[in-house]
């Protein structure tokens, strides 16, 4: 150790690295799936404000791994731990929320990727998760993905059930 080398500063720690994104089947008028895992109706849900679609209309997803993806191209208008609101490029406004009353774990075992006013393309990671944590609380840790703007369409029509893979488009959207 020289001199002078006790005045220079630790360096900081690394930033965990982000995750790479995945690929996205989104273009205008569709929104992808945020996760990998197997689609169900919000009607099929526990969840009194998203089963009655009081949010909007959408689907439910039970994730088979502990990231969320963008699953439009636009721009973040809300951020937290566990929900990730985005206005797409095409206008659909698009809220993913992981967890059934996950706002109540005040963030333990989530952690949101994107800040609000960030532009996102579809299919960049916004949310890491733990199914652990979200299980140790007592939750259930479905993934919602939700068109809040659902009356600005003729029709938002979600896939059936059954398994889907993160970026694979999941609602049809018309005018």
């Amino acid at each position: 150790m020289g001199l002078f080398d006790m005045f220079k500063k630790a360096a900081k720690p690394a930033a965990p690295a982000k995750p790479a994104p995945v690929s996205a089947a989104w273009k205008s008028g569709v929104v992808c799936s945020p996760v990998k895992g197997s689609a169900l109706q919000l009607a099929e849900t526990s969840d009194p404000v998203f089963s009655s679609e009081a949010m909007g209309k959408g689907i439910a997803v039970s994730p088979a791994e502990e990231m969320a993806y963008a699953p439009v191209s636009g721009t973040v208008s809300a951020a937290m731990p566990h929900a990730v609101g985005l206005v797409a490029d095409d206008g659909a406004e698009v809220l993913v929320h992981v967890g059934i009353d996950t706002v109540e774990m005040n963030g333990n075992g989530l952690t949101c990727l994107v800040g609000q006013g960030d532009h996102v393309d579809a299919g960049a990671p916004i949310v890491s998760f733990s199914k652990a944590k979200i299980a140790e609380a007592g939750k259930q840790d479905t993934v919602f993905v939700v068109v809040t703007n659902s009356d600005d369409y003729a029709q938002v029509a979600p896939v059936p059930d059954g398994p889907v893979d993160a970026g694979a488009v999941v609602i049809t959207l018309t005018k």
